[in-house]
């Protein structure tokens, strides 16, 4: 926010989210949802990874995609991985049912799901996000 010389009010109004929401990102009170998640990283043109603290440092002349609805990145990721929703059930201890609401686009995951799908993958979370390929 700083380098872009905004204030809560105005990145609220850029990401289409209520003040209050912005303020308690910046306390670390709360995260936000996915689609705001995803609406700040394309805003601010960075890694997710790096919004989330994931990774200490910004890549410079990174290159990102706009993000693809979920559940194509996720069955990509599933696709591409070899891995199995069972083993991410078992090892993630997510629900079944979630994981096949993500996959019909019925849901979308909290940060912290999407996380841990990040760690169940071994990817970044841009590229769960498609913003990486």
């Amino acid at each position: 926010m700083a380098d872009k010389n905004l204030n809560a009010p105005a990145l609220s109004k850029a990401v289409c989210t209520d003040r209050t929401n912005i303020t308690r990102y910046l306390r670390g009170e709360r995260l936000p949802q996915f689609l705001t998640f995803v609406a700040l990283v394309e805003f601010f043109d960075c890694s997710a990874d790096y919004l989330l603290g994931l990774t200490e440092y910004q890549k410079d002349g990174e290159h990102y995609f706009d993000a693809p609805p979920f559940n194509v990145s996720l069955k990509n990721a599933f696709a591409k991985s070899g891995k199995s929703q069972y083993g991410l059930v078992k090892q993630q201890k997510i629900s079944a049912s979630l994981v096949f609401d993500w996959l019909t686009g019925k849901r979308l995951p909290s940060m912290e799901n999407l996380v841990k799908l990040s760690e169940y993958f071994e990817v970044s979370v841009d590229y769960l996000l498609g913003r990486e390929r």
